[in-house]
């Protein structure tokens, strides 16, 4: 009993730590937004004694949030159903070796996950390409950036669904694409939660692509509208930091209703492949 103990207080206190640094800054954050911007500037860190519940409402109209919160919406839809469609079409004949150098092209996706961005040159691609400053040129720059992790979860995935229901398939006249739609893609439903909550999370948290690739104000997605906070002399930072909860929050809901598919996305893929 006393051994089984030992052996597992040290990793407790390390799980401990750990959730300590990733909690109490969101604490903070919750108590700074509600707050006033008189009570904040005299105790920054104290606990919050009048809660300011207005504070969101004023984040969302001052940062003109109804707007970008449709941008971000439509990105991360389009993004994330992107990357999934195209990863699955691209993993599957890699997975099942259906074509030549397979492992080729596989190692080529997973060198994408440790090669930089490369900025400067996406910059004058996407205005070689006429897509700067576009809906669809984002969404395509988006999709292009997530390929490379979705194309690895997915082959994993892949790998590990029995070959004997390709052939039961075949045998029964199901085409290479009807099979993919509507046979694969529900059995990958864990792996494509997976993904498509990871691909969410970094097109709908955003910051320096839009104002990069996006010029017009009306095109910018949610984060941008946290910069409306940044003032030339001063910085309300209840807003501010009401701002960025507003932000966060739809991923949080997001992530509750879907992390028992997440986990089990990522353990599958790390087993079977």
């Amino acid at each position: 009993m006393r051994k089984s103990f030992a052996k597992n207080l040290i990793p407790n206190i390390i799980l401990m730590v750990i959730t300590l640094i990733m909690v109490v800054p969101l604490l903070q954050v919750i108590n700074i937004a509600l707050k006033s911007n008189q009570e904040f500037l005299s105790s920054p860190i104290s606990i919050v004694k009048d809660p300011q519940w207005g504070n969101f409402l004023e984040a969302w109209v001052s940062g003109e949030m109804s707007t970008y919160f449709l941008n971000s919406f439509i990105y991360t839809a389009a993004v994330s159903i992107g990357v999934c469609l195209i990863a699955t079409l691209a993993s599957y004949p890699i997975a099942r070796k259906h074509i030549k150098g397979s492992n080729f092209f596989y190692l080529l996706f997973l060198s994408a996950l440790f090669l930089p961005a490369g900025l400067v040159p996406l910059l004058f691609l996407m205005k070689y390409l006429n897509l700067m400053n576009t809906y669809h040129g984002f969404i395509i720059l988006k999709i292009g950036g997530g390929l490379s992790v979705a194309v690895f979860i997915f082959t994993a995935f892949i790998k590990g669904i029995p070959k004997e229901l390709d052939e039961a398939a075949a045998i029964d006249g199901c085409g290479y694409l009807r099979y993919v739609l509507t046979i694969l893609l529900p059995l990958m439903k864990p792996a494509i939660m997976t993904v498509g909550m990871l691909t969410a999370i970094g097109t709908w948290n955003d910051f320096v692509g839009p104002y990069v690739f996006l010029i017009d104000k009306e095109l910018r997605p949610l984060t941008s509208g946290l910069y409306m906070f940044m003032g030339e002399y001063a910085v309300n930072w209840p807003i501010l930091a009401s701002g960025i909860l507003i932000v966060a929050a739809p991923l949080v809901i997001a992530f509750i209703f879907l992390q028992r598919f997440i986990v089990s996305g990522i353990t599958a893929g790390s087993i079977k492949g």
